[in-house]
């Protein structure tokens, strides 16, 4: 090992940055944790299609990149990883794991357990007890086999049963969260009894390492209990001083303050350095510096955005590619080796499946329920391979016992997502909630918004609009829309008898990103508190205060960028919608110039993303939902309103054209803005298009004076306006004919006729049309528009858009036109109920 430094001008001078240097550790640490990095992230690729946590792909990594596999290749492990070099690495990544154990105790969460205590403690003994008194029995045969006289048999056995008997708490939250179960009775009984089971086997695993660490009875003894007097001095102690200077920095308000956040890291290490030397592990310290963090204000959840993703991404991949570079595969290398293997498997299933299925089974839940309860439970992952390495590091295990148990956790990790998946699949759970109306574990609220209406008698004077609303600059555009579609309380002057109310029915999403990170799972835990201070809900629940629209339902909910629209179509079909409505605001095609506009110049200052996928992608997907009416709202700048404009006290303000080809997606689109007239006297502009040499339309009345606008070709049974003002119950409409005469040959201005050129507040309402092209919307093709054709100008629109929004959309977007957009299309009544609910990858 070369000791001297290292010369000061690096590679010129000949120095060979891989050689380690004990006195410049860092070139070569960077090389390992660039290599564990990216084996850890290409591994969790595929194993993410199989809905497998991360911590599988970390470990698999490591053995990877350990003797098992590519230390075979000669000269690997003394270049990348050289024993020298190894205490540095250990040193990063047990520092990453004193953070992570923070973490952990962070999420804890006595709240979650005291909503129905009783079936949680139950669950939670009986998913110990059962695998302890297994674990300690299997140890008879694994000592045996380890053949160890150095290690106390005592000691063998105790940390065996505490290995049996552990279910990894945050991955079980994230399981529970990608499932969509967190708010479920099985999620509800499972969170708790997990974070009962994971608290009660730290307390027993430090118990366990006191009595490695002692060198008598009485030693052991001291070491217990100056381990539990610590802890209650930082409960009773240090909590209510730690809570006072919250209160003082104003950190539950505004967040963790630096001070606070500087007072907070260092309690995590002097409460490691305590445990320490205590003679416990020091990742005890960090838990218990965790847990005494109060979760008001949401301020666990905002210290670990502060520290989970230096922690996640960097600190626990080394930690756990190191359990794998300890795993070697070789030593399962005979018939009774793998013998044993097969049987500390089924003694792990054996113990936590069934101690928890008959728990749970006792509590009253039917018996797909119990055994999901059970296999929840059995999930081992990175809490059981800590305790591993603890005992590795410890000499308890050997390397062979070692790499039995890191196949055990390795195996219970691996299915538990299956399983649950094929016990507990979303259409059992729907049928179990539409049966027993019985969604939640006593002690959760129900939420009426996600309350099926299937098999409910449906009132016909409903509309129910679905709209996701994730972005705060999408809100002025869709509060301008609601306004629109709530009803007037008078048809006109006050002589005239008030139109039959309408009652409309507004269901708001607000969809979070659910990601690798602890804290998203956090957030899901305590969504009731994350519910009441989302600012976006906050602001649409007081616009619908001052408006009075009284029926408005909000749900915050957290999915995967890519379930989004599928989240809202599931649950579009549950409310049964008659519109779902999705704002679509995109800086790739759809700005508009505000140079004249200031207070417009705000909302462009900034990078405005995309949605989830690309703007085309996330079109297609909302065009893909089939079962209800869709619209994608394309805001230019809808309800973006300056004081003084008379839009702020006119309705009628609003100009709305409707360019009207023919075809089930423009009857819906002229639906919606006829309700926009008839609620608000909006003025609605129709755009009847025909040949020049056609037929002319014609405006027949009847129906006590209902104006149909449609050509004499069409059926007079399938009258749009008639079946809308039929259903309204509405005498009359007065609404704005004009026929457009489209040349045989050339090209047309399909808005050159209006009364005056449309501008930012104005909208057009039209049908997506791409299944009903007719030679009319073709001849109303802008081909003549550079913006399909020249890449180089700055409103380009390809291909690709076309067939996303529609011919007629991508021509109008081509032209320039200022107008908000609302692009419709019709449901497919065959298509109802076959949108199954969203389960995350």
């Amino acid at each position: 090992m070369e000791t001297g430094a290292a010369p000061q001008a690096g590679v010129f001078s000949g120095l060979n940055p891989a050689q380690f240097n004990a006195n410049n550790p860092i070139v070569l640490f960077i090389i390992q944790a660039t290599i564990i990095l990216i084996f850890c992230r290409a591994l969790a690729v595929p194993l993410a299609w199989l809905r497998q946590p991360r911590v599988i792909s970390e470990v698999l990594a490591g053995i990877i990149l350990g003797p098992s596999v590519m230390g075979r290749i000669p000269g690997f492990k003394d270049a990348i990883f050289p024993d020298p070099s190894l205490p540095f690495l250990n040193l990063i990544s047990t520092l990453g794991l004193v953070f992570f154990l923070f973490q952990v105790g962070l999420e804890v969460d006595l709240d979650i357990v005291r909503r129905d205590w009783r079936k949680s403690v139950l669950v939670a003994i009986a998913g110990m007890a059962l695998p302890f008194g297994l674990g300690i029995a299997v140890s008879v045969g694994l000592y045996k086999l380890q053949g160890d006289p150095s290690v106390p048999f005592s000691s063998f056995l105790l940390f065996l049963g505490v290995a049996m008997a552990i279910t990894a708490f945050p991955v079980l939250a994230r399981i529970l969260a990608e499932l969509k179960l967190l708010r479920t009775q099985v999620g509800a009984i499972t969170m708790a009894a997990g974070i009962l089971n994971d608290c009660t086997a730290w307390i027993l695993l430090a118990l366990v390492v006191a009595l490695l660490n002692a060198t008598g009875g009485l030693e052991a003894l001291w070491v217990f209990l100056t381990t539990v007097g610590f802890a209650l001095f930082l409960i009773f102690g240090v909590a209510p001083l730690y809570k006072r200077l919250c209160v003082y920095t104003q950190s539950f308000e505004h967040g963790p303050s630096p001070l606070l956040m500087t007072v907070t890291l260092l309690t995590v290490l002097v409460s490691a350095f305590v445990t320490d030397i205590i003679g416990v592990h020091a990742i005890f310290g960090g838990f218990l510096a965790g847990v005494i963090v109060p979760h008001k204000g949401d301020l666990a959840i905002k210290i670990t955005e502060k520290i989970e993703d230096i922690v996640n991404i960097i600190f626990l991949p080394l930690y756990f590619t190191l359990s794998g570079l300890k795993t070697q595969i070789g030593l399962l290398d005979d018939g009774t080796v793998w013998g044993y293997v097969v049987l500390v498997i089924f003694v792990a299933c054996f113990g936590k499946i069934v101690g928890c299925t008959l728990a749970a089974k006792g509590l009253g839940m039917t018996l797909r329920e119990s055994f999901a309860v059970g296999f929840l439970m059995n999930c081992k992952g990175l809490v059981e391979l800590i305790v591993l390495n603890i005992g590795h590091d410890a000499g308890v295990l050997n390397d062979q016992i070692f790499v039995i148990m890191v196949v055990m956790a390795l195996v219970t990790t691996f299915m538990t997502t299956p399983m649950v998946l094929w016990l507990y699949p979303p259409s059992y759970q729907k049928r179990v909630a539409t049966e027993t109306q019985e969604g939640l574990v006593e002690g959760y609220p129900k939420e009426p918004s996600i309350q099926p209406l299937s098999g409910k008698t449906i009132p016909d004077d409903r509309y129910c609009l679905v709209t996701m609303l994730n972005r705060i600059d999408a809100i002025p555009s869709m509060m301008a829309l609601i306004r629109l579609l709530k009803q007037e309380s008078l048809n006109g002057g006050s002589s005239e008898k008030k139109k039959p109310k309408r009652h409309i029915e507004i269901h708001a999403l607000r969809l979070l990103e659910l990601t690798q990170r602890a804290s998203a799972v956090m957030k899901i835990k305590d969504s009731r508190e994350t519910t009441r201070q989302d600012p976006v809900l906050n602001v649409l629940r007081t616009f619908a205060s001052l408006i009075g629209l009284e029926s408005l339902q909000t749900r915050l909910d957290f999915c995967p960028l890519s379930e989004y629209v599928q989240t809202v179509a599931h649950h579009g079909e549950e409310v049964q919608a008659d519109l779902i409505l999705l704002p679509w605001i995109s800086s790739r095609y759809l700005q508009w110039d505000a140079s004249s506009h200031p207070l417009e110049q705000h909302y462009l200052a900034g990078e405005w993303s995309s949605y989830p996928t690309s703007d085309v992608d996330f079109a297609t997907q909302t065009f893909a939902i089939r079962h209800c009416t869709v619209g994608l709202f394309i805001d230019r700048g809808f309800g973006h309103i300056q004081d003084g404009d008379p839009r702020l006290t006119s309705a009628s303000a609003f100009q709305v054209i409707i360019p009207y080809l023919g075809g089930p997606d423009d009857n819906a689109a002229l639906l919606f803005a006829l309700r926009l007239h008839m609620n608000r006297h909006v003025d609605v502009l129709i755009l009847r298009y025909t040949h020049n040499n056609a037929s002319p339309a014609r405006a027949a009345v009847s129906h006590a004076g209902i104006v149909a606008l449609l050509d004499s070709d069409a059926a007079s049974e399938t009258d749009p306006f008639a079946l809308l003002l039929e259903e309204q119950g509405a005498r009359s409409v007065n609404v704005t004919f004009q026929q457009v005469q489209i040349p045989l040959q050339g090209n047309c201005d399909m808005f050159a006729s209006l009364p005056r050129p449309l501008g930012r507040h104005d909208l057009v309402i039209l049908g997506r049309q791409v299944t009903q092209v007719n030679d009319l919307s073709r001849q109303l093709s802008v081909t003549n528009h550079p913006a399909d054709t020249d890449p180089s100008n700055g409103s380009s629109y390809n291909r690709d858009v076309r067939a996303a929004l529609g011919t007629l959309t991508h021509d109008i977007l081509s032209m320039g036109v200022q107008a908000s957009i609302v692009v419709i299309q019709a449901a497919d009544p065959t298509a109802r109920s076959t949108i199954s609910p969203p389960v995350s990858p």
